[in-house]
């Protein structure tokens, strides 16, 4: 079979399309998935969390926890809304951004602070996660941890910092192929990853089994799904495997079909009744987003497509957005434990927004 060009050993990573691979060719798990389908070992593959030699500490099972978190109290209340920090250096000024993201904490309890989406170049998580809890009170934050370009002592030395910086929300993702780069480095899958922070959050120790903090640092970590892909069975129990690694919410891709949404949801909680899982929502704020978010795999149905280019051509973008997004909301009622908002570093936009849907959100 061939090899992955991400490495990964658990599962597809969050770029397939259908059968397609997001570098190249078709999907080498897809493949896996098809061929062991038909002999009904799919949930014991690919629920299986496996780790690369060089971990020495393989069977610690991280137990569930208490919320010690406002972003995990709030989850388990059904009303925590979390805002997107996408900052990218050559166009986002810092001061102006803080300004911004002061104004937006009346509705906000969550800062995400994004780690270099779509492989593009944005400021460093947790020097820019520090940088907002010391100049915004109230709301928390959590940072984005891509495995990409990171080897595993340079992730550890990462995650303890942070863990020691009283960094309590995580959101842990392998991250995305590069555009117009050298080949990147992916030494360890999200899964991998995240059953690597469960072990220097809950014990203090690296993959080897050696202390190297001062012991446990409470921490809540996260992940993503895509509610999107043609394969529902294999995307839930890709998403099942992360929560057995520790994980301990999942996060969806922009949301705008409520179907896809909901059956992703009911599948999940087949497995995992009491999972935590937050629905996102991205601004559609120009036609060609529509198009960038199609070749991604995220699809409108057809009359809201056709609703929100209309808008768009007249330059409404909040209304649009506005319109579209509540009626997804009372699509998916009771179906969510919390809001995503994304407008892709638009904080002008994002306060508007914000403000008109406020009260859709609680």
């Amino acid at each position: 079979m061939p090899i992955c060009p991400k490495n990964m050993l658990n599962g597809p990573c969050g770029g397939y399309r259908g059968d397609d691979c997001e570098v190249s060719g078709k999907c080498v798990w897809v493949k896996v998935y098809q061929y062991v389908k038909n002999f009904s070992k799919v949930y014991e593959v690919f629920t299986k969390v496996n780790l690369s030699p060089y971990f020495k500490l393989r069977d610690y099972l991280p137990p569930p926890k208490r919320p010690t978190s406002k972003l995990m109290k709030l989850l388990n209340e059904g009303k925590v809304l979390i805002y997107e920090v996408f900052s990218q250096p050559t166009t986002t000024d810092l001061n102006n951004m803080i300004t911004y993201l002061e104004k937006l904490s009346n509705y906000v309890d969550v800062y995400a602070v994004t780690d270099s989406p779509m492989g593009l170049l944005t400021y460093e998580p947790l020097t820019l996660a520090l940088h907002i809890r010391r100049s915004i009170e109230g709301p928390e934050v959590m940072i984005n941890v891509a495995a990409r370009n990171k080897h595993i002592n340079e992730l550890i030395k990462y995650i303890i910092t942070s863990l020691s910086s009283d960094i309590r929300n995580y959101l842990i993702i392998t991250g995305d192929w590069p555009k117009n780069m050298e080949t990147p480095i992916f030494e360890l899958d999200s899964t991998q990853l995240v059953y690597l922070c469960r072990l220097l959050s809950d014990l203090g120790v690296n993959h080897l089994g050696r202390k190297v903090s001062l012991g446990s640092r409470p921490a809540h970590f996260g992940v993503v799904a895509n509610q999107y892909s043609q394969y529902m069975e294999l995307e839930v129990l890709r998403c099942l495997r992360k929560l057995r690694a520790g994980a301990e919410f999942i996060i969806t891709q922009p949301t705008y079909n409520p179907i896809n949404f909901k059956d992703f949801v009911m599948y999940m909680r087949r497995y995992e009744p009491e999972v935590k899982i937050v629905l996102s929502y991205a601004l559609i704020d120009s036609i060609s987003r529509l198009e960038t978010l199609n070749k991604l795999g995220i699809n409108l149905r057809y009359k809201e497509k056709e609703f929100i280019t209309q808008l768009l051509r007249s330059r409404d973008v909040i209304t649009a957005n506005e319109i579209l997004f509540k009626s997804v909301l009372n699509e998916v009622s009771g179906y969510f434990n919390g809001v995503y908002i994304s407008t892709y570093g638009s904080y002008r936009l994002g306060m508007e927004f914000l403000d008109r849907v406020k009260e859709y959100m609680r």
